[in-house]
């Protein structure tokens, strides 16, 4: 993160919002600051209420209790939350628009909602769609049709976009254009909020992250900061061919170092012991293992250290 680019001021500020539905309570007086300029995700796994967050913030939903401001205006007040639409974009994660319209009609078609939009020709360029300008929306590919999304959620020239999982669903390589286009965004001024569930998507472009389960905010700041906080070292991951060879392993491995066993792989932090030492003991006790890696420390790994399971549940 280059901090010198980050503005001090508090674009978006979120002090003990509750959220509840019926009997359940899907935010539970979460606060955080979104700073002018920064790519800010807040990351958990589905159900965590991230969505029900960014609902609030976009004027799709009401808080329960809580203060919330955004670019100082109060979105309860129905007449500021009007101010507060025409300075901001939104792409939700369920994204829908028309069928039957071009790329370019459909970016016109919402473009002219807004007293403020962008050249329709410069937003085709900026999300290298000038080649499907005239291409039906619905004969489009997922990873396009999520592009046509970005546009128009950019489209009104917002100070801040909200963006709902903007990468779920897509490849790798779709994920890195989508990444691209953000960050192209973020270099032109946008202050960037984006809901996730991939931990890598925080580490790839994030200044700050908040880590949010079960309506809970559990920490925030930097990926780095999160890492070098709840993660020591790197991994080792051990994966048995058998049930009884990972049981074996366990066995072997538990009296010399503490372990922790994770979808059928036993993960040992290498500051506890040393690779060599970790197969000179498996062969000695002739234990089978289909595989060893090491892996540097994630945000997964800082999810797991703060709430005991996995964000990446494979």
């Amino acid at each position: 993160m280059d901090v010198n680019r980050l503005s001090r001021e508090n674009v978006i500020k979120i002090n003990d919002l509750k959220k509840t539905y019926g009997s359940e309570d899907v935010l539970v007086g979460i606060s955080f600051v979104v700073k002018k300029g920064e790519i800010f995700s807040l990351l958990g796994p589905d159900g965590s209420g991230k969505t029900s967050t960014i609902e609030i913030l976009v004027g799709l939903s009401k808080p329960t209790e809580g203060e919330i401001s955004i670019l100082n205006y109060n979105i309860k007040s129905s007449i500021e939350m009007r101010e507060i639409k025409k300075l901001i974009g939104f792409l939700p994660q369920e994204f829908r628009t028309h069928d039957n319209l071009t790329v370019k009609e459909n970016i016109q078609f919402w473009g002219k909602m807004y007293d403020n939009m962008i050249n329709t020709q410069d937003i085709l360029s900026t999300l290298h769609l000038e080649d499907k300008a005239n291409t039906r929306y619905k004969h489009l590919t997922p990873s396009l049709k999520k592009r046509v999304g970005l546009a128009i959620a950019f489209v009104n020239d917002p100070q801040i976009v909200f963006l709902d999982e903007p990468t779920a669903g897509l490849d790798q390589f779709a994920k890195k254009e989508v990444w691209d286009i953000i960050k192209q965004f973020n270099k032109e001024g946008k202050t960037i909020f984006i809901t996730t569930n991939d931990a890598i998507e925080p580490q790839a472009i994030a200044d700050r992250v908040a880590i949010i389960h079960h309506g809970l905010l559990k920490d925030i700041g930097t990926p780095n900061e999160l890492i070098d906080r709840f993660s020591s070292g790197n991994k080792i991951i051990i994966r048995s061919p058998t049930e009884q060879a990972r049981l074996n392993a366990i066995d072997i491995l538990q009296s010399a170092c503490p372990l922790d066993i994770l979808n059928d792989e036993i993960i040992i932090s290498s500051e506890e012991i040393t690779l060599l030492e970790i197969l000179e003991k498996l062969d000695r006790a002739k234990v089978r293992y289909s595989d060893i890696i090491t892996k540097k420390p994630t945000l997964n790994d800082v999810f797991i250290t703060l709430t005991g399971e996995a964000l990446d549940k494979k």
